[in-house]
């Protein structure tokens, strides 16, 4: 990994060689070290809320760990295996330590479950997402602001908007839980750009000390996160991510096979016990699965990014609440859903990476008792994996087009992304992910998100808000009515504008608009939201960039592919899945789970059951074919090619349109249901795209 330097208001920050990584010392912004009398007061406090509210007798002996390096205002590393109990160790300090407690958390799903669990047990968590309604809002607000409720949980780009710091008003933060913390790594197998700046967060807002939690951390992403937020080797826990409950298995099998082997998984009626979670790549997978399965006088629930949030919900809830259910989900589902008796994880297809796949089956057997983890593994499944990360690959022509954008920018400019994205044919997390590295070039600043509209729904008279509204927030309230004008939906303000008429800086405008809002004077909707950046150096050599980003991308695509070689091998490994397992992430293991497919094709377990362990996978590398793709292929990009001549004069794009890898040009054109999309699915990326070269 390479190193350098980034001048960011006066001081010198690192960065490294994905993307920027802030470390910060945040000792200086830590609450006073509870003393000797204060920790044994904080324990009691915890032990008597562990029995009275979470209804656990006792402490499992990492959680206890992570819990007191918490309570002594330590900044702290949990790496517990899924299913470890990782989110009492802040729901539970939370109740104790004085200031407001922030989780960040991905999903909105899983922010709602843990919110819902808590409340049926007496403790109040609040969320803040876009489900919630005005109403919602405004309570939410009100209760943190009185002390009512200490725990909030967020979505990390919700830190990053120039409306957060006018809704928290001050309020004091004594803990940041980052839950998911691999993901602000570039070796994380979820690399979220998002995440990588949340240490500019402890500096921001003055945060007392943090705990990064995660269930899946390679040796390399543990120093990524202990780095970033100065986590010393003591304040570090990390368990083995495999539990001996988990029975792992991997089958070698021909794809027409495949649905017959996954039905003697299954057995029917009153015979199954417990739920069945199958995971599969695709949507359309999914579907057809779930309709095979219909077929055969199951009725799977199916999950996927295609379902409208309301659907997902229902799915979800279903699956919770039904003891003997199956679900075939794509890897949508499943993060914080917590559900105890999974007593099988069949994998239709691979996961995309062993990390991924340890988090899989870490949802299964969570009461502890046995959970069958299956892995149906059909030679050729790997290839479509590792083609999915080429979607994101920007061609020369949309990085071109991006820099000449933004050399067009002033000092300070927004931008919406969604939207250039849509311009220069780049997906949204592509394009956040080039300006973060942009960032660690030394090119840009990152600035908190604005909204280009705020609609404002007075709720009193205006005489009666500007009456009632805080007193250093009166100038501002009386800009901001009389700068509402009519729409068709409701009233509109115009920000811009009513900060240079009324000679008010925006950041008083935005703080007594929510303010104001909290108060109940009136609602406020936001929306067009615009990234903010300001230029830090010139770009003077931009070929000299264009090459730098496009090779960077194509690093990380290389490491995506890796990592599903990686799980290739794992999964057809001759020595035990779990000593495998425990080995990926930095464990030391030695005796033989006993259980596994390995272990079964070695004879150590060989009066067990036969039937667990299916057939013994073949160790030979999965063929690949030659250099061509054939001509029919090469004749169907012709066709596209002369339908659509602008849209592939990059390889590169050809050779996702080849591959069926969606793009925004491709979705705006419909492509997808062009004869010869997805006709190279299950030829190797690289393969097509030197084919696609040679054409050229």
């Amino acid at each position: 990994m390479t190193r350098g330097g980034v001048h960011d208001e006066g001081r010198c920050v690192p960065v490294g060689w994905a993307a920027i990584i802030v470390s910060v010392n945040t000792a200086e912004h830590q609450n006073a070290y509870p003393d000797q009398e204060e920790t044994r007061s904080r324990w009691q406090t915890a032990d008597e809320l562990l029995a009275e509210r979470f209804g656990h007798p006792r402490w499992l002996p990492a959680q206890r760990k992570v819990v007191d390096a918490v309570l002594r205002g330590q900044n702290t590393l949990a790496v517990l295996p899924t299913g470890h109990g990782k989110s009492l160790c802040y729901q539970l300090p939370s109740q104790i330590l004085p200031g407001l407690t922030l989780v960040i958390s991905p999903l909105v799903s899983l922010m709602k479950d843990q919110c819902e669990s808590l409340a049926r047990k007496g403790i109040e968590a609040l969320r803040i997402d876009q489900t919630i309604s005005a109403t919602e809002f405004q309570q939410t607000w009100k209760k943190l602001h009185s002390g009512r409720a200490k725990l909030l949980y967020l979505a990390p780009e919700r830190f990053f908007n120039e409306r957060f710091p006018a809704q928290l008003g001050g309020l004091p933060i004594s803990l940041l839980a980052i839950d998911e913390a691999h993901c602000m790594s570039q070796w994380g197998h979820h690399f979220r750009p998002d995440y990588l700046r949340i240490p500019e967060l402890v500096d921001r807002y003055q945060i007392g000390q943090t705990l990064a939690l995660t269930a899946t951390a390679t040796p390399i992403v543990v120093r990524d996160i202990r780095k970033a937020f100065s986590i010393n080797t003591q304040h570090t826990v990390r368990l083995s991510p495999h539990r001996s409950n988990l029975r792992l298995q991997c089958r070698v099998v021909e794809s027409d096979q495949r649905d017959r082997m996954l039905l003697e998984q299954l057995p029917a009626g009153r015979k199954r016990r417990g739920a069945t979670l199958i995971y599969v790549t695709r949507r359309s997978t999914a579907d057809q699965l779930a309709e095979s399965l219909c077929g055969e006088g199951f009725e799977p629930l199916v999950y996927h990014a295609g379902l409208s949030p309301a659907q997902r919900d229902d799915v979800q809830r279903e699956f919770l609440q039904s003891p003997n259910t199956i679900l075939i989900g794509t890897i949508a589902f499943g993060m914080g859903v917590d559900k105890p008796d999974i007593r099988r994880v069949i994998h239709y297809n691979p996961s995309q990476s062993i990390e991924a796949y340890s988090q899989e089956i870490g949802r299964g057997g969570r009461d502890g008792k046995p959970c069958q983890c299956e892995t149906l593994y059909v030679r050729g499944d790997e290839v479509a994996l590792a083609n999915l990360a080429a979607g994101d690959l920007p061609s020369v022509t949309s990085l071109r087009s991006l820099v000449e954008r933004l050399q067009g920018q002033p000092d300070r400019f927004y931008l919406s992304l969604g939207k250039l994205g849509w311009e220069i044919n780049l997906s949204t997390p592509a394009l956040a992910t080039l300006m973060i590295r942009l960032q660690g070039l030394g090119y840009l600043r990152c600035l908190p998100m604005r909204y280009d509209t705020y609609r404002i729904t007075p709720r009193f008279t205006n005489d009666v808000i500007t009456d009632r509204c805080r007193p250093e927030h009166a100038d501002a309230v009386a800009a901001v009515l009389a700068s509402l004008a009519k729409g068709r939906r409701g009233f509109r303000v115009n920000l811009v504008v009513t900060a240079e008429q009324y000679r008010i800086d925006r950041e008083h405008l935005i703080a007594a608009i929510e303010q104001t809002a909290i108060a109940g004077w009136w609602t406020v909707d936001a929306a067009d939201s615009m990234h903010g950046y300001e230029r830090a150096k010139p770009i003077k050599r931009p070929k000299s960039l264009i090459e730098t980003l496009r090779r960077h991308a194509m690093e990380q695509f290389e490491q995506n592919r890796e990592r599903v070689d990686d799980l290739t091998c794992f999964l057809q490994q001759p020595d035990c899945l779990a000593i495998g397992l425990a080995k990926h992430f930095g464990h030391r293991r030695t005796r033989p789970c006993g259980r596994c497919s390995a272990c079964f094709a070695s004879g150590s377990a060989a009066t067990a059951d036969s039937a667990m362990a299916g057939a013994s996978p073949d160790r030979d590398e999965p063929a690949v074919g030659g250099g061509s793709i054939g001509r029919s292929a090469i004749a169907a990009m012709e066709n596209a090619i002369k339908r659509h001549p602008d849209l592939f004069s990059d390889p590169l794009d050809q050779a996702k349109f080849l591959c069926g890898l969606s793009t925004p040009f491709f979705r705006r054109f419909r492509l997808a249901q062009d004869p010869g999309y997805g006709v190279c699915v299950d030829v190797p990326f690289q393969r097509v795209l030197s084919a696609c070269q040679r054409e050229a």
